[in-house]
């Protein structure tokens, strides 16, 4: 009768052990579950914030590296700060195109060189209380709401 018993008590130490360990893999897979969810959705924010900016800054970008040759860019006076001056020269004279930040926009406007300020004639690129920029060792950053994005100027790097 006691071996009986033995057994019977082993059998459900058995058990209970596998029971252990079954609740062991389901909180593991659990908590492996849950970061993989955390990891998930912070990629995806950052995946949203890199989207945001090149939709802010793509264009701006876009158009330095179009107009990156020597003496092609400049700063100059917008109607609410600091504009990045893109300049053109050829046969007919001189043309700029202005970004600059202009009612909670960043507008691009094409004009003759030297020609007065119109924002009213200026094309809206995107939304932002922000636009800066800064020039250092060939290196462009461009600052506005959604962010930083850089430029390295070609010309400034013995490009043409």
């Amino acid at each position: 009768i006691s071996s009986s018993h033995e057994i019977s008590q082993k059998n459900n130490h058995e058990k209970g052990f596998f029971l252990l360990l079954f609740a062991v893999f389901v909180v593991v897979d659990l908590l492996a579950l849950l970061v993989g969810a955390h990891s998930y959705g912070s990629l995806t924010e950052m995946q949203s914030k890199n989207d945001q900016l090149i939709m802010t800054s793509g264009p701006i970008v876009s158009s330095v590296r179009a107009s990156d040759a020597k003496g092609g860019i400049a700063a100059g006076n917008g109607p609410e700060g600091r504009s990045l001056v893109l300049i053109e020269q050829d046969n007919i004279g001189t043309y700029e195109t202005r970004i600059y930040l202009f009612q909670g926009h960043i507008v691009q406007e094409y004009a003759l060189g030297g020609a007065p300020y119109t924002p009213e004639r200026a094309t809206v690129l995107s939304e932002s209380d922000t636009f800066s920029f800064s020039l250092a060792d060939g290196l462009l950053s461009i600052e506005t709401d959604a962010g930083v994005s850089q430029v390295a100027l070609r010309n400034m790097q013995g490009g043409e």
